[in-house]
């Protein structure tokens, strides 16, 4: 698979993870979505904390103190009378009783709650239904008719936790033989807006001009304003007692519940493993109160698929197209990128998936990561270990950038090509030991290798003694013909300092030839794949440098084609040297010797 093909292929890898990723989020495996609940929660928590409450809505706790003073729990009713007694005087706007009265106590205590209900005309008494296996209502847990009777309202208590146990969701309406029963908090908020009818729609409770968002069964989603305690409290046995003062019940909207760990009505929120209920229904009616809804509807599961596909394919195409240093600090700022904005979004009330949009990153960075190493990372090692000792560290990172510059195989180019050889190597070897040859010669190739490569050009081999280089490739170069020639020239004064370093040492020094030509070859990786290969330029004009190189020895100094003066006369001085016909050739061509380079105002004369 070629780069490119790949670069083609990475945003359909990105979208089939993140494919897979939407089937999985429909899904709805328990794993994830458990930890996706549990982000809910850390939002809750950890992220957005304690919001402003409605401060209408106090607690009328049954709590430890309260049982410590008015005796074990469950109390006479003749405590709830004086409450009820109590708080209507005080002129509460409603009050609403999250306890049940299912069995007589006596008719006497049981008529006087009575009368004290009716009179109030402010009181709701709490219901409880059970379930069958296929989730309808099987049964009703009625209170004694002669309370039912008397209240103003009669609203279920039921509570619906997530399999992990944390009440999230609650009914605010639960349909029973014709009839709707409302929950405690929704009736609360009936009351306090002053609406006694509600209509149930397939995803919303409308009360009055307010439209609660639901799920298909009426669930609506909690929008907790804080941990416990965020609400007002009053002791029930303070109440009773005549403790509280009238005024701080007034025009208040009051839930009476238990709230001592003894009576067991603890529940687990996202703010708390031990939330009283009453608790919770004072945040569903606040929530209702002020319209702060939660919402994971529509527009919200709209929402994660696009964000799922838009991360899988993105992530993929910053993980393939950018080295590893650079796009895994990317993936990270665009996962946490997404985190802030899904907590944003929290904050304005809309619960938008964390896991699954994370996931898709984590599996599109993963898959994207494997193939780039694989097919993209592997190719660039390979050129750079075929390139880096032969060409610029500039023309290896641009191969690298697009590895098809070098593929196998060879395509036509024109390029300058020269040859330097070492006059009378043969008879200076014969005179030498190999030890000091060799030293001297790696002392020569390396400075001529390093000359090359500063000039940009690609050092092809050592033939011997020779040196074969050029340019033009595998990079294209606009200036190649300029870039050669100033580099034989500065090869002839290195050779010079080298020279004068050898006669130092007391070593005969070495001299040169160089032959410069430019014109047509074929350039590419040529050899067996998996074998031997190499990249390399072939064709007649190479051959053809290689024999002019022996005519610079007459000058000393390089040698240039006609074709190549053509293309730097006006950057050059050379001399005209005539026509010469090498070995391979008919016809004769010109050849110049090269002196220098003009000055820079000479060159535009």
């Amino acid at each position: 698979m070629s780069p490119k093909k790949l670069r083609y292929i990475t945003p359909l890898l990105g979208f089939l993870m993140a494919a897979f990723v939407v089937v999985l989020y429909y899904m709805q495996t328990g794993f994830l979505e458990g930890f996706e609940a549990r982000t809910h929660d850390m939002r809750f928590k950890a992220m957005r904390g304690p919001v402003e409450h409605n401060r209408d809505i106090v607690i009328i706790a049954i709590d430890d103190r309260s049982v410590a003073e008015l005796g074990r729990f469950p109390w006479s009713r003749e405590f709830f009378r004086e409450l009820i007694d109590f708080a209507s005087n005080a002129g509460a706007k409603a009050v609403l009783l999250d306890v049940f009265f299912p069995e007589k106590e006596s008719t006497e205590v049981d008529g006087r709650l009575a009368s004290s209900i009716k009179n109030s005309g402010t009181i709701t008494l709490a219901t409880a239904f059970e379930f069958g296996q296929d989730g309808s209502v099987a049964s009703m847990i009625h209170n004694i008719p002669v309370l039912a009777r008397s209240a103003r309202n009669i609203a279920h208590i039921n509570v619906f936790p997530d399999e992990d146990g944390v009440i999230r969701w609650t009914r605010l309406v639960i349909p029973y033989k014709g009839k709707l029963y409302p929950s405690l908090a929704l009736t609360a908020a009936m009351e306090a807006m002053g609406i006694d009818e509600i209509e149930v729609r397939d995803y919303g409770v409308v009360l009055g001009s307010k439209t609660i968002p639901t799920d298909i069964d009426a669930g609506m989603l909690i929008n907790y304003t804080g941990p416990p305690g965020t609400y007002e409290r009053f002791s029930f046995s303070d109440v009773v007692k005549g403790q509280v003062a009238p005024g701080q019940l007034r025009d208040k909207v009051i839930f009476v519940g238990a709230t001592a760990i003894g009576i067991y009505d603890m529940r687990v929120t996202p703010f708390s493993n031990n939330s009283s209920g009453v608790e919770v229904n004072a945040n569903v009616a606040d929530n209702i109160l002020r319209g702060d809804f939660m919402q994971r509807g529509g527009i919200e599961k709209l929402i994660d698929l696009l964000s799922i596909v838009a991360l899988g394919i993105v992530v993929s195409l910053i993980t393939v197209r950018l080295r590893a240093s650079v796009s895994f600090p990317l993936v990270l700022i665009l996962a946490a990128g997404y985190v802030f904005f899904s907590y944003l979004m929290f904050v304005a009330g809309r619960w938008l998936s964390m896991v699954y949009p994370i996931l898709t990153v984590v599996l599109s960075y993963s898959v994207a990561a494997y193939l780039r190493f694989f097919y993209l990372d592997r190719k660039a090692n390979e050129i750079r270990s075929m390139f880096s000792s032969y060409v610029s560290k500039k023309v290896v990172d641009e191969l690298v950038k697009d590895p098809e510059l070098a593929r196998i195989g060879g395509d036509s180019r024109v390029v300058t090509i020269m040859f330097a050889d070492i006059k009378n190597y043969t008879t200076y070897s014969e005179k030498r030991s190999p030890q000091d040859v060799v030293k001297t010669l790696n002392d020569y190739l390396a400075e001529m290798t390093n000359v090359i490569i500063e000039h940009e050009g690609t050092l092809d081999k050592f033939l011997g003694d020779g040196i074969l280089a050029y340019w033009g490739a595998p990079l294209e170069q606009e200036d190649h013909t300029e870039l050669a020639v100033r580099c034989a020239l500065e090869m002839i004064r290195r050779m010079e300092g080298l020279q004068r370093k050898w006669v130092s040492e007391g070593t005969e020094p070495l001299s040169f030839g160089i032959g410069i030509n430019t014109g047509e070859v074929i350039a590419g990786n040529i050899g067996a794949k998996g074998k031997k290969m190499e990249y390399t330029v072939i064709g007649d004009n190479v051959n053809l440098t290689q024999r002019i190189q022996s005519e610079s020895r007459e000058v000393n100094c390089p040698v240039i084609t006609d074709a190549l003066y053509e293309r730097v006369k006006h950057i050059v001085v050379t001399e005209p040297m005539g026509a010469v016909t090498v070995k391979g050739k008919h016809i004769p061509f010109n050849i110049y010797a090269l002196k220098g380079i003009r000055s820079e105002e000479n060159q535009h004369a």
